[in-house]
């Protein structure tokens, strides 16, 4: 066996990370699939605005509330499409639930009505041959 130290990774080695994604930072215009309805874009402020101990409530800056109102757009959007297409696959989902359902049923009283039928013949076959073995037998005697 041929032992190469060079081509064996040493647990030393640093491997560069790549740089995290900073989800702090504003979004830029046209992150969107489609523009929203109001296309009267304002650039977010230069420096986001300072909290402090004291001030509980953030200041809404123009830019801010332009994003609640996409966001806002975007959530109406999705949930309208998505209500649509609940109600399309529901209605198949009943319907295939309620053939199977009927399917069950007509089996069952299929059965049923078949073994009825075979109990009634049964017991009409039965008095049948005794009313004639009865016959038979009182025009022998």
């Amino acid at each position: 066996m041929n032992h190469d130290d060079n081509s064996i990774p040493l647990l030393t080695e640093v491997i560069p990370l790549a740089p995290a994604p900073d989800y702090a930072a504003p979004m830029q215009p046209g992150a969107f699939h489609t523009q929203p309805a109001n296309t009267h874009y304002q650039a977010p402020a230069a420096a986001a605005p300072v909290m402090t101990p004291m001030s509980p409530v953030t200041p809404v800056t123009p830019a801010a509330e332009q994003y609640r109102q996409w966001e806002q757009e975007i959530r109406e959007n999705v949930l309208q499409s998505l209500l649509e297409r609940v109600d399309t696959v529901l209605h198949q989902h009943l319907q295939d639930q309620m053939a199977l359902a009927l399917d069950h049923l007509s089996d069952i009283v299929m059965q049923r009505v078949r073994e009825g039928l075979r109990d009634a013949l049964t017991e009409t076959v039965e008095r049948a041959v005794a009313e004639e073995m009865a016959r038979f037998t009182s025009s022998k005697m």
